[in-house]
């Protein structure tokens, strides 16, 4: 059956409807039939008391023809029947309305024990906004029937509106507690979360959801739940270089440590993957989302099985060496080789080699070492040069004659090596010997030095003969090789 008013739906004996508190007029069956035995039980006793009181007259009217005729007696006779006439209607009246009363009470009985008239009064009284009178029908009702979910969640809503929190709280916990098949559960899983978002109490969401067995309540609230973060590789033996990723559930924040200690707030936070290489590693982990709640730890542990590769072999050996010699690194296939020249251990951001080193003019240190594409290192292999050579010409008188020709040819303003219109001057650098033809060079690099001290590459290379000191524009065609012109040949 549909609300005449508002076309709603209604349950089957429901004669009010939840939706406007609309009243259905239906005489129910009980007052047709206690009005029926009340009519009946009143009627028959009234015919019995006329029945007493005429047979009594009669008796009494007999008896008083028999014994007495004069006129003032029978004027007695009369008053008395009078009297006895109103005591006996009054009597009538007193056993009717004890009859009336009677039947109220019934009536009130029935309707106090009436699941469906305590209901239906309840719906009524909260569609005139009036929610105490409606949480007292509905509390009687359930009293009656303790068993209807719909009424004790719809209880539950009249407590809100009453903003009696605490009990809404108590029936909405036992309404999920009571039965996990009730329809209206993720409802009431709404309901509950929505009142402890707004009190902020995040704890208690992050409790409840723990225990929710409803997907779409446990989807829709995911960002208050503090979940164990979820590691990219499972732990295990792993036979090349990996890199562990983290992430939590929701926005938040991944503490970890790599010493196997139960990671805290001071702990490692995750930005990065982790990189494992050749080892034992212990990775604790928990996440903390944005409400402050902390998720479980979690442990992985990993054991990296990893060969590392073969030392470069790096030739010539360490020594010292009186003509240019190129340095030559072999390596195994699948590694690249990184070196530095001043004796640090190198490592990917070091430079790498492509291919033959001059080695450089003095003592150099160079470190060498192979990385293989899973990130496995070998040992660092060291090489000490000295490069020097017995000479008409040391170093210093090179370079000053080198200062001295473009000095003459105007490329520098005076022998200091000042430059032409500019602050700053130029500074030469040995930097490797070359030989050609049996003759021995000394390379020298120019740079120009500014007023901040900076020193900048001018591309010009020169080179002086050890022996002669004639003067050339080198130009470097490889490792170890150079092209000469003669320095008057050069372009000014």
């Amino acid at each position: 059956m549909k609300c005449p008013n508002c076309g709603n739906e209604l349950e089957e004996g429901k004669l009010l409807c939840e939706n406007c508190g609309y009243e259905i007029q239906i005489v129910p069956d009980f007052d047709i039939e206690l009005e029926a035995k009340l009519k009946e039980s009143i009627s028959v006793m009234m015919e019995d008391m006329a029945e007493e009181r005429v047979g009594s007259e009669n008796k009494f009217d007999n008896e008083i023809k028999d014994k007495i005729s004069d006129s003032a007696l029978v004027k007695s006779i009369k008053l008395h029947r009078i009297r006895i006439t109103v005591i006996a209607l009054a009597a009538v009246l007193v056993v009717v309305a004890g009859i009336v009363a009677f039947a109220v009470h019934m009536v009130d009985q029935y309707q106090y024990n009436s699941f469906e008239y305590q209901y239906d009064k309840a719906v009524v009284s909260a569609a005139h906004n009036n929610y105490s009178e409606a949480v007292s029908y509905l509390e009687r009702a359930l009293a009656i029937n303790s068993d209807d979910l719909d009424v004790k969640f719809l209880l539950a809503k009249y407590y809100e509106k009453e903003g009696q929190q605490e009990s809404t709280i108590s029936l909405l916990e036992e309404l999920i507690d009571i039965d996990t098949e009730y329809v209206k559960r993720d409802e009431v899983y709404d309901m509950l979360l929505g009142i402890y978002e707004t009190k902020e109490d995040y704890a208690k969401i992050s409790d409840i959801l723990d225990s929710c067995d409803v997907p779409r309540i446990v989807s829709k609230y995911n960002k208050y739940i503090a979940l164990k973060p979820e590691f990219n590789k499972q732990g295990g033996v792993y036979d090349e270089v990996i890199s562990i990723s983290l992430k939590g559930n929701t926005q938040g924040v991944v503490y970890y440590t790599l010493d196997g200690t139960v990671p805290t707030e001071g702990s490692c936070v995750y930005e990065t993957p982790i990189l494992l290489e050749s080892g034992d590693y212990t990775i604790k982990a928990m996440f903390v989302n944005m409400y402050g709640m902390k998720s479980e730890v979690v442990t992985q542990r990993y054991y990296i099985n990893l060969s590392a590769p073969e030392n470069p072999v790096v030739n010539p050996e360490s020594g010292t060496y009186s003509e240019p010699v190129l340095i030559d690194v072999s390596r195994d296939y699948g590694t690249k080789i990184y070196y530095t020249m001043d004796g640090s251990v190198p490592d990917r951001n070091s430079l790498q080699y492509t291919g033959p080193l001059e080695i450089p003019y003095g003592i150099s240190n160079f470190s060498f070492i192979a990385i293989d594409e899973s990130g496995l290192c070998s040992e660092v292999v060291k090489r000490t040069y000295q490069l020097e050579v017995q000479a008409n010409f040391d170093i210093e008188l090179a370079l000053q004659v080198l200062k001295n020709n473009l000095w003459a040819s105007g490329k520098l303003a005076d022998a200091e090596g000042n430059v032409p219109n500019r602050l700053g001057f130029n500074q030469y650098k040995v930097k490797t010997l070359f030989k050609a033809d049996k003759s021995i060079y000394y390379i020298v690099y120019e740079e120009y030095v500014d007023t901040e001290g900076e020193a900048h590459d001018t591309n010009n290379i020169y080179a002086i003969n050890v022996n002669t000191a004639d003067l050339y524009q080198a130009y470097k065609v490889d490792e170890g090789k150079y092209n000469l012109q003669p320095f008057v040949d050069a372009p000014q």
